[in-house]
């Protein structure tokens, strides 16, 4: 009986001692911890959804136009392929190789439906557009815009390479305006005025050179197959609360170019604290004060009395400047009878600041 004690007691006792050493040995054989990268993946592609697959697994994908990821990839070699695919699809459009040396990497990317472009710059439209404008490459559309509101557009490029970007009315071919895209280049401005025939680049109001004046310039392009340039603008002023009409003119006075380019600017004084009024313009025949630069000889007559003067007043900025694009409006008056030609007046200053 004492010899099955003892036998029991020194196995266990040896199968313990076999258990710590084991567990020592384990210890010991462990390899190092996996070797983990931080994978940030960016880019744009005009028509696909992409996928990127690392040893055959898809690891990440962008979605059509601005897209990106990141992502934690395992490492077990010193270096990886990285591949891009069309989702769905097996053909390879592009192979990046990624380190095991550098903890943080970058994947740039831009993808045209056609081509893998290995980077891209980006360009940033300002400016003011009356009608839509595409951005096109090489005839695609990379973008479109109307108003103020215009895309972030990316361009991609290969190294060294340099390409055009051009910008055209919406519904033609004929480009307005062309602006050279340079590989490695930082992100490029771009300002433009559309007024929906031409396009213009260069419009810089400047200061006025009494900060408590406004700077004033304006662009005028008929609507209206009746009009007979070339014309005026006068500045009168009036009550806030008032009609058009009512107001008094001015000795400020614009002669607004023929070919829709904008003016020399003028300085227009502020009011009076306290004094409640407001600068509404008039569109006068060249050199007068009161007549209709228009042939209203086939019109109903008569022409109402608001007909010429600007449909709202200015906004006034003391020390700033109002870049003015004005179009014109004919209605009739069904109630009473008679024609009404008015102005709308839109204030781009501040779209290019």
């Amino acid at each position: 009986m004492k010899l099955n004690i003892k036998f029991i007691f020194y196995s266990c006792l040896g199968l313990l001692w076999l258990s710590i050493f084991s567990c020592k040995k384990l210890e010991l054989a462990e390899s190092d911890p996996p070797n983990v990268i931080d994978l940030f993946v960016k880019g744009t592609t005009l028509t696909d959804t992409l996928e990127f697959l690392k040893d055959g697994k898809v690891i990440g994908q962008t979605y059509s136009e601005h897209g990106e990821f990141n992502v934690k990839v395992v490492m077990e070699d010193v270096s990886a392929e990285l591949k891009i695919r069309r989702k769905g699809q097996q053909e390879i459009l592009s192979k990046r190789t990624i380190s095991a040396e550098q903890k943080q990497q970058n994947i740039i990317y831009y993808f045209d439906g056609e081509k893998m472009y290995a980077d891209f710059v980006t360009v940033n439209v300002k400016g003011f557009a009356q009608g839509e404008v595409e951005f096109t490459v090489d005839d695609k559309v990379v973008g479109s815009g109307s108003g103020k509101d215009f895309p972030v557009i990316n361009i991609g490029v290969d190294a060294g390479q340099t390409r055009l970007l051009q910008v055209r009315k919406k519904g033609t071919t004929e480009s307005l305006m062309n602006k050279e895209v340079k590989a490695g280049s930082s992100a490029i401005p771009w300002v433009f005025y559309f007024d929906g025939e031409k396009i213009f680049d260069k419009i810089d109001a400047g200061l006025p050179a009494n900060p408590v004046n406004m700077l004033l310039t304006a662009s005028f392009t008929s609507k209206l197959n009746i009009f007979r340039g070339p014309a005026d603008l006068v500045i009168y002023e009036g009550r806030r609360s008032g009609l058009p009409y009512q107001s008094t003119a001015t000795t400020f006075r614009i002669e607004l170019p023929e070919d829709g380019t904008f003016s020399k600017s003028i300085e227009i004084p502020p009011f009076p604290e306290g004094a409640f009024k407001a600068y509404v313009f008039r569109i006068v025949k060249r050199g007068t004060l009161t007549e209709l630069p228009y042939d209203v000889t086939n019109e109903i007559l008569p022409m109402l009395p608001s007909t010429g003067f600007s449909g709202g007043s200015l906004s006034f900025t003391p020390g700033g400047a109002a870049i003015l694009t004005i179009s014109d409006v004919k209605e009739y008056d069904d109630w009473d009878g008679g024609t009404w030609i008015y102005f709308r007046h839109i204030d781009i200053a501040s779209y290019f600041k």
